[in-house]
């Protein structure tokens, strides 16, 4: 028998993640939503797998442009971040606004600012009970400023930093 949801879901806060945004073009139109569902898969040719909800608009257009960037997040990109998780925002929102951004050579947005900005083509989209599993080989790699990563850890944004200085519970 499978845990129950709440039970699930408190155990996986406790798993810090460093903090991404996967995105997408297709057709004139930009989509991106922040994930933290995403690791190196292998190293030649360099492949990477990050997981995605299928009912986005993020899903859909990925779909169907069949390519992706996972920009890697900094301390101090939690409003973007942020901005970019938010279940109310409309599809027409542009989440790209006021952010700085440039096409990669896939198409796919890259955060200028991230750490790293991988500019994927997709090879496999799995699609398993809520969510699809999506492979890309990384065509290429925009390197921005190094500064420690974001992390997701107990449901919010925070800095490597701060979960090794905090006193254990």
């Amino acid at each position: 028998m499978a845990a129950d949801d709440t039970t699930y879901k408190n155990a996986m806060r406790l798993l810090a993640g460093g903090v991404t945004i996967v995105a997408t073009a297709w057709q004139g139109e930009r989509s991106g939503l922040t994930a933290t569902a995403v690791c190196s898969l292998a190293l030649s040719p360099p492949r990477i797998l990050a997981c995605v909800n299928l009912a986005g608009v993020t899903y859909e257009l990925i779909s169907k442009s069949h390519v992706m960037s996972v920009n890697l997040l900094a301390e101090g990109h939690a409003e973007l971040a942020q901005r970019f998780a938010a279940k109310r925002a409309t599809q027409t929102e542009d989440r790209f606004g006021n952010s700085l951004w440039r096409a990669g050579t896939t198409g796919a947005p890259l955060f200028t600012e991230a750490l790293a900005a991988l500019d994927c083509k997709l090879t496999d989209i799995i699609p398993l009970d809520t969510h699809a599993i999506l492979i890309g080989v990384v065509e290429d790699v925009l390197f921005g400023p190094h500064r420690p990563p974001l992390v997701h850890f107990e449901g919010g944004y925070t800095s490597i930093l701060s979960v090794l200085s905090e006193p254990s519970k």
